[in-house]
């Protein structure tokens, strides 16, 4: 048989090799590229889940991913991938979530009516310091991280764990950072205070004056003093390397990716490096466990999901109370995360844990009563379902009010209302078609535009792991400070103007003088 026949033949009987073949390339592709990558979410659980799911995305595309997971939360099951290495942390340390939260009394203080100051916002900032300082002196874990040799990093850009950005470059790995918002003053993006929205604030993108001033002297003075990181913490983390700040270590980063964007956030300027993806814990709605699925069935006019999160958020007596009052007047029914055990109602279904995302995604689910985190907004938008947000803490404020802006739903003081009131305002959400039309709408453009936002995010890192981020580096992000904010052009334009007037008064002060002597010379 001639060499032709044998290839003929080869390639007639074996149509199916040809499939086969494409995928040992593919995988093999995958394999050859393959990185190890080390994710350091902020020790906190809603932090945790969105970077187990990147970590996941990151997996499907061949990498070798470890999480590094404080001890408290390690056995909650929240990195479900087996393909995941987890690398422990911080037994020492306890519950850190719950440490944060005795310590600062952020919860405790909201329910007892405590306006935020300064002062309460020094103590949030002090502690968080704390607990980075005791995870970045953890020789073992860091030293089990380093003998890992590591391909690639990624970090939580969280503004109160900014300090772990040390870790990078004492360890000399390249690295990316991501986070729940994009932080133009950390990644050096231009901005307009007018225009753009901080995280201290609560308004909208459409300022008054007296905000747009206080948004030009806040962001000013954040500019020129980072509260959030320590001056010393690369002598103190890193004595062997040159003297650097953390801000600085930030503009190294490959990619910057921020965990929100245009459509439930409001536009923002970026840069290449920086990239605005939203909603890494979203996905397709599945099952429901049998008892939460005869229970929703039962509504004839549809069901409210009522959450506040994962976390420990202790919620009084007198306000479970209230809210109970309020659901046992709504013609819904009422799937409640709560650990309370209350009376028996036929409309209200109280339980511990609930399948929040799968829920949502039910088309019996009519309105979501939520503190308004991050994790939660986004499942709301990616199923098209509005919000009644009453927030507790933290950014919540500013995305309850960022809800109520895009005309996704409304927002109240949980203190303050009434029964009656919670009634109405869930009611009126549940009912009213402009907030199901505007949160449906947008949810279409999310799912057009982001995909599946996880992989999305997994894709940019790969991306920067195979090519590098020099190219998308702005020359804004290699210069020093007071260049990108042309304090140098500033003055020397100022010196400029005091020469010139200088001159021009010391030119009349001469011809006054001679005017002066000439009349002198002809009286």
């Amino acid at each position: 048989m001639s060499v032709e026949d044998f290839c003929m033949n080869f390639s007639v009987s074996n149509k199916m090799f040809y499939p086969v073949l494409l995928a040992v390339l593919v995988v093999s592709s995958y394999l050859c590229g393959a990185k190890h990558v080390v994710m350091i979410p902020a020790p906190i659980k809603s932090y945790l889940i969105y970077h187990a799911k990147v970590g996941h995305a990151l997996t499907e595309l061949g990498h070798k991913v470890s999480i590094c997971v404080p001890d408290y939360l390690v056995n909650k099951g929240l990195v479900p991938n087996k393909a995941i290495s987890i690398i422990k942390y911080g037994k020492q340390l306890g519950d850190i979530e719950a440490y944060i939260f005795n310590k600062t009394n952020i919860i405790a203080g909201f329910w007892a009516g405590e306006v935020p100051s300064i002062g309460n916002f020094g103590i949030i900032i002090n502690t968080f310091k704390e607990v980075v300082n005791k995870i970045l002196s953890e020789e073992a874990f860091i030293t089990s991280i380093r003998d890992m040799k590591p391909d690639f990093l990624i970090l939580e850009s969280f503004i109160f764990t900014r300090n772990l950005i040390v870790l990078p470059y004492k360890l000399d790995i390249p690295f990316g950072l991501i986070g729940p918002s994009q932080d133009s003053l950390l990644n050096r993006v231009p901005f307009n205070s007018a225009s753009e929205t901080f995280f201290f604030e609560n308004g909208s993108d459409r300022k008054t004056f007296l905000e747009r001033v206080k948004a030009v002297v806040a962001s000013a003075i954040l500019m020129a003093y980072d509260p959030f990181t320590d001056a010393d913490i690369v002598t103190r983390y890193a004595p062997d390397k040159p003297y650097t700040t953390i801000r600085e270590i930030a503009l190294k980063a490959e990619i910057s990716i921020a965990e929100t964007d245009h459509i439930l956030d409001y536009p923002q300027s970026t840069l290449p490096n920086t990239r605005r993806v939203g909603g890494f814990s979203v996905s397709d709605a599945k099952p429901l466990p049998q008892d939460i699925q005869s229970f929703v069935e039962r509504s004839s006019r549809g069901v409210a999901v009522v959450s506040f999160g994962g976390g420990d958020i202790k919620v009084p007596y007198h306000i479970k109370s209230k809210m109970a009052t309020a659901f046992h007047k709504l013609d819904l029914n009422i799937v409640w995360k709560t650990n309370w055990s209350c009376e028996k109602e036929d409309n209200i279904l109280a339980l511990n844990w609930i399948p929040q995302n799968d829920l949502l995604g039910h088309p019996k689910t009519q309105v979501f009563v939520s503190h308004c985190g991050t994790n939660g907004q986004y499942e709301a938008l990616y199923h098209g379902v509005p919000i009644l947000c009453l927030p507790i803490f933290g950014d919540q404020f500013y995305n309850a009010n960022r809800i109520y802006v895009k005309g996704f739903g409304l927002y109240a003081d949980i203190r303050d209302i009434t029964p009656e009131k919670l009634t109405q305002l869930i009611q009126q959400v549940a009912n009213d078609s402009k907030y199901r039309s505007n949160i449906q709408k947008a949810s279409q453009i999310f799912k057009e535009l982001h995909k599946v936002p996880n992989k999305e995010a997994a894709y940019w890192f790969d991306h920067v792991m195979k090519y590098g981020g020099d190219y998308m580096r702005s020359s804004g992000q290699q210069i020093p400070l007071y260049q990108f904010l042309l304090i140098d052009v500033i003055a020397f334009l100022l010196a400029v103007v005091i020469v010139f007037t200088l001159v021009v008064c010391l030119i009349l002060r001469m011809c006054c003088r001679r005017f002066k002597k000439s009349k002198l010379k002809t009286a």
